[in-house]
């Protein structure tokens, strides 16, 4: 099966983005607004989210598959892959499995950090887990209106809120989720899984990347710095300034043009 996606633009210069968690094809629509003048750009919606096909497996060399089946289908060579969150661990593990089929990558606001061990004890996962929790227990067949469904969400921030009702939609007057939250939430420990540094003391990924760290984020630290740079040896950090995680919502003015500058071709990267 191949992923659902909607292309934009008309440049010469391709670009694939790929939302993060609860995201879809629309999460980066702003942004490529703003960049649909240069570049031509495939809003992605990876699996278990938005129109693609839903899958109990969710895994990164699953959505790696994935995204090599896109390009294949697409007749995508040498891609540029922006990638936020989930999608910029699939930048990642993409770029070290195929690096010949990439031209740059961006990533968003994560690292390659493996979360899998800590899942009780960072902060951000914990934000994932009440998350997809709250969705799984959530009685969508009592509500008939936004508004009703909204009322009963208790208990939980406005950003978790506004997260919830994005992922729903009113089919034959009910509601249903836009996501796989079964399989989201058998797979968390998956999706907070990442490169593994001793996979490359010796092999380096050379593939230019540049990290977009959110000036009010925690998912890129001190530590998540020197991993960067360890793996990606031919990498830089730019921070976005007055922003949390979801960078893109935030400050997408700011988010095109420091992709627009490093996917352009005369770019030369320092």
């Amino acid at each position: 099966m191949i992923l659902y996606s909607e292309i934009i633009g008309s440049g010469n210069t391709q670009i694939i983005i790929l939302h993060g968690l609860y995201g879809n094809k629309d999460s980066w629509k702003q942004v490529a607004q703003i960049l649909k003048s240069d570049f031509t750009i495939h809003l992605i919606d990876q699996r278990n989210h938005g129109n693609s096909f839903f899958d109990n497996e969710h895994n990164y060399p699953c959505l790696v598959n994935d995204l090599k089946k896109y390009c294949q289908a697409h007749d995508l060579n040498h891609i540029n892959i922006v990638g936020h969150s989930m999608g910029g661990k699939v930048a990642m593990f993409f770029a070290a499995k195929y690096p010949q089929a990439v031209n740059k990558i961006v990533v968003a606001d994560i690292s390659p950090r493996n979360y899998t061990a800590l899942m009780d004890h960072v902060e951000s996962i914990r934000f994932h887990l009440n998350l997809v929790s709250v969705m799984k227990n959530l009685p969508l067949e009592k509500f008939s209106t936004f508004r009703e469904l909204s009322q009963h969400i208790k208990d939980i921030t406005a950003e978790e809120k506004n997260i919830i009702l994005k992922n729903l939609r009113k089919e034959n007057n009910k509601f249903v989720w836009k996501i796989n939250v079964n399989a989201i939430m058998k797979n968390m420990p998956e999706i907070m899984s990442g490169l593994d540094p001793d996979d490359f003391i010796n092999t380096k990924i050379g593939i230019p990347a540049m990290f977009l760290k959110a000036s009010d984020s925690n998912y890129i630290n001190k530590s998540d710095i020197k991993l960067i740079h360890f793996i990606f040896s031919n990498s830089q950090i730019i921070t976005i300034q007055n922003a949390g995680h979801w960078l893109h919502f935030e400050q997408p003015e700011d988010v095109a043009r420091q992709i627009s500058n490093f996917l352009k071709p005369d770019h030369e990267n320092t």
